[in-house]
């Protein structure tokens, strides 16, 4: 059987990955820096460190790697260098595959983190491993987390006019990866992101009316890179729309 590892296995996909993988028998292993890291029955977990390099020696035997791990705040050392890291030791006569998480729009912008994701997906491809690069739209989490960073002033959500979302739910990313795994490498998907292109303000409606909370929506021409970036429209795949669950879905199943 197969030897496949997660990176970022404790994240936000890294843990969805694991759990379908497991729904479908297959033999799991984690790569984690923690000493007891909390992982469901049947997952092996291998001690290494992709920043430090420390154990990854332990992944020679490895044969298929889901690289999810990913640190936006320290995007230099966890995704730069801890993927040069993995990449280096990853024994290419046994490797089948190695299968990397990007972002849409990652080669259309300057966004330092949106660069550092760029350069990953470089390293990846020249690695001289077989691989497949899969760019995927914002989760639905990440927005629901955005709106919830809004600030609340005098009764009203004030919410950073003229950006837009084609959010795509975790589990249908994490299905993806599952299937990436029993396919052959592929290079540079197509992108992949959810049933709908919406605005914020409509995303933040459609939020209230859910949650109950009776805040009124100011829009306002709010500064800031990441603002700027989700108004240029680079994060959007229209013509690719692979996601099913909608916005007002995902949220009826958290709220």
């Amino acid at each position: 059987m197969q030897k496949i590892i997660i990176t970022g296995g404790t994240g936000t996909l890294g843990r969805q990955v694991v759990n379908q993988l497991l729904a479908r028998d297959r033999e799991v292993y984690l790569l984690s820096s923690q000493d007891n890291p909390v992982v469901p029955d049947g997952v092996k977990v291998i001690k290494g460190n992709l920043v430090t390099g420390e154990g990854l020696e332990n992944l020679q035997d490895v044969n298929i790697v889901v690289h999810c791990a990913s640190n936006p705040k320290d995007p230099q050392n966890t995704d730069v260098a801890g993927t040069s890291n993995l990449l280096r030791v990853l024994n290419k006569a046994r490797m089948h595959h190695f299968i990397n998480v990007s972002i849409v729009g990652v080669d259309k912008t300057d966004y330092p983190y949106y660069k550092v994701k760029t350069t990953v997906e470089g390293l990846v491809s020249k690695s001289g491993l077989p691989f497949t690069t899969l760019r995927a739209t914002q989760f639905h989490d990440f927005i629901l987390n955005l709106i919830h960073s809004f600030e609340i002033k005098n009764g009203n959500i004030l919410v950073p006019a003229g950006m837009k979302f084609q959010s795509i739910d975790v589990n249908e990313v994490a299905l993806r990866l599952t299937e990436l795994t029993e396919e052959q490498a592929s290079g540079l998907l197509p992108d992949i992101g959810g049933p709908e292109v919406l605005t914020i303000e409509e995303m933040v409606n459609t939020w209230l009316d859910i949650s109950g909370e009776k805040h009124l929506i100011k829009a306002e021409p709010i500064e800031g890179p990441r603002y700027e970036l989700f108004r240029s429209g680079v994060n959007l795949c229209p013509d690719h729309k692979y996601g099913s669950i909608t916005w007002k879905e995902f949220l009826d199943s958290q709220l």
